[in-house]
């Protein structure tokens, strides 16, 4: 019987609690690097599901991700608050005054 899936580690089975709880069990979560109140993330493949450890990337993996218009400053972005302000209280029949 062959183990490749699981890196020469043979199954484990673990109980679900009634909570829905399951442990991963410790030589796995060794393994993988998962501490107390790391993240696993599921993966459903047809009848199987696949236990990951996770990591959320950092929120500096972020910067950058959305490009700047030259000419967008702050005047520019009150100015388009208050026109979405606008349409969104549109149907109130009144118009918001922007901000001093």
């Amino acid at each position: 019987m062959s183990y490749t899936m699981f890196e020469s580690a043979p199954p484990t089975t673990s109980n679900v609690s009634p909570k829905g709880q399951v442990t991963v069990p410790a030589a796995m979560r060794k393994a993988l690097g998962i501490k107390p109140g790391g993240k696993v993330r599921f993966v459903r493949k047809g009848k199987q599901v696949l236990i990951e450890a996770y990591e959320e990337p950092p929120i500096s993996s972020l910067f950058g991700i959305l490009k700047a218009r030259k000419g967008k400053g702050a005047p520019d972005i009150d100015k388009a608050i208050d026109e979405a302000m606008h349409q969104r209280f549109a149907h109130l029949g009144r118009r918001r005054t922007p901000a001093k």
